[in-house]
């Protein structure tokens, strides 16, 4: 057999390339097998822990986001509170909104919701610190406030985190009327929380019907091949 240096071929930055391209394809979970590669990615992530250098690495389980995945990375804690590790900064929290606009109500885990909304809820729960940090806008507002899900009770987890980051919003305004952005970002969180409670109005009333549109996580969630506990087959003597 022939040995030979694999570096004579390839050089270091081609083999690098060549693993974030491996790692990037099994992390759109568009398959089974991608999706139980992406788990497993998903355990080792959680057990080596967050941290400041790695956060980008949990977020990006985000973007295609699927339940096995954040399930595996979450493990046993409790997702709204992965990110108190971390201190939140403008990367964090505009990742977060980009991935709130790709999501569709009712097409995302709760589980992946509740991850986010921990990060924005710590970010806005002072909401002057948090416009300093990352500056709202109307749709970043209309970002959360499309979760909101009249179907069910205002104490429902994901309901409840979602009001609660929207009355954080509502109550900063500028003292004399000179921030018309920050000004109309409360007065719209409140024309959302409004809306959600008022059950004569709808949710369109307040945000654009086309990011309203429901959609059934079921119907588009890969999962992972089924697997069978291991037995250990006894051959019968004759």
């Amino acid at each position: 057999m022939l040995h030979f240096p694999m570096l004579k071929f390839w050089n270091e930055e081609e083999l690098y390339k060549l693993q974030v391209q491996a790692v990037s394809r099994f992390m759109k979970v568009d398959t089974p097998y991608a999706v139980e590669a992406c788990v497993e990615f998903a355990k080792y992530l959680g057990a080596t822990g967050l941290d400041g250098d790695n956060y980008p690495l949990f977020l990006e389980l985000l973007r295609d986001e699927n339940r096995y995945v954040i399930e595996a990375l979450i493990g046993k804690g409790k997702a709204f509170d992965l990110f108190t590790r971390v201190q939140p900064n403008p990367y964090i929290i505009g990742f977060c909104f980009q991935t709130l606009r790709s999501y569709a109500p009712g097409g995302v885990h709760d589980l992946t919701l509740e991850l986010i909304f921990g990060i924005l809820y710590r970010s806005y729960h002072s909401a002057k610190e948090g416009h300093a940090l990352y500056a709202l806008s109307i749709e970043d507002v209309n970002a959360v406030g499309k979760f909101l899900d009249k179907t069910r009770d205002q104490n429902d987890p994901i309901n409840r985190f979602i009001l609660d980051i929207l009355a954080d919003i509502a109550e900063y305004r500028s003292i004399n009327d000179e921030d018309p952005v920050v000004d109309k970002n409360s007065a719209h969180a409140t024309a959302i929380r409004n809306a959600f409670f008022d059950k004569r109005r709808a949710m369109g009333s307040v945000m654009p019907q086309e990011i309203l549109v429901r959609r059934k996580y079921e119907e588009t969630l890969v999962k992972p091949r089924s697997t069978r506990k291991f037995t250990e087959t006894v051959k019968k003597g004759k």
